[in-house]
């Protein structure tokens, strides 16, 4: 599959302090292809999928029962992946954020013990931020394994740490936590990035970083509950807003497999749009 991500030309970066990671039990194929395209850019001192099933990739994989839930997906993060990093750091990528630009990798990154992509509505000291692509200690994966930190049921893992655990975290363990200007060259998620980044994390953006053609192949694979998602909605929305009616047409086919058109309009409210402008856009699907 031809990708953005690989047209890459400069060496392979010296990462060997860092473990490459990604866990994954409901899409493990795309999560392998998001390690597969880290790891062209760069040298990880080891890469590993941790997932239900095996999955085609570079990475070694490690078996576990599947998780079922956000709620056992954020307990697995918090718990129990420090047994199975041995290096000073792990790079946290899931299926869709990956490393974009090894050449945006800067050492100083090495200073912090968690930094992800900001949230735009976040306060700043609480702001950082994004687990999806995110750079991770073993100094705090061993704290937050501590039995001081028990997980609210429903609360996300990066929430937790990086808001209502980020001041325990501070002050008993002295974690550290980037600061903004760094976490902004280090990856985006939400907003137009402001700058070249090393990483990225979210499903819709992909649409700046992979062709339209692997893209039909990514929409016809992935789980329904994925793609009907609210990240899933937006993305069709910035296809909507693109013209790129193939894409348009392969997401809207598979939500239509499952969903009634009021069903989609009222996806697109629920993302924040007026009734008049969701149904303009389930129109826009439906010519399509």
């Amino acid at each position: 599959m031809s990708e953005r991500a690989f047209d890459v030309h400069s060496p392979s970066r010296n990462l060997r302090d860092v473990t490459l990671c990604a866990v994954d039990t409901v899409n493990p194929k795309l999560a392998a292809r998001a390690l597969d395209i880290s790891l062209s850019q760069c040298d990880f001192g080891d890469a590993m999928l941790i997932a239900d099933v095996d999955a085609p990739t570079r990475a070694r994989i490690e078996k576990i029962a599947a998780l079922r839930s956000l709620a056992e997906y954020s307990h697995f993060m918090l718990k129990r992946l420090a047994d199975y990093i041995a290096t000073p750091w792990v790079l946290v990528v899931q299926w869709d954020g990956y490393v974009l630009d090894a050449s945006r990798w800067s050492d100083r990154f090495y200073q912090y013990d968690y930094i992800g992509a900001r949230w735009p509505n976040s306060s700043s000291g609480n702001d950082v931020g994004n687990g999806g692509f995110s750079l991770r200690s073993a100094k705090l994966l061993k704290a937050l394994a501590n039995d001081r930190f028990s997980i609210d049921p429903g609360a996300a893992e990066d929430v937790l740490i990086g808001s209502t655990w980020r001041e325990a975290l501070e002050a008993e363990h002295g974690i550290r936590f980037a600061p903004g200007d760094v976490a902004d060259e280090f990856a985006y998620e939400y907003g137009v990035p402001r700058q070249p980044t090393f990483g990225f994390h979210g499903f819709f953006n992909m649409w700046r970083h992979v062709e339209d053609s692997v893209m039909l192949e990514i929409i016809d694979g992935l789980d329904i509950q994925t793609l009907a998602s609210p990240r899933g909605v937006a993305l069709l929305k910035n296809y909507c807003d693109l013209r790129k009616f193939a894409c348009v047409r392969a997401m809207y086919r598979r939500y239509r497999a499952h969903l009634s058109v009021a069903d989609v309009a009222h996806a697109f409210a629920r993302n924040g749009l007026s009734d008049d402008a969701a149904r303009e856009y389930v129109n826009i699907c439906e010519r399509s």
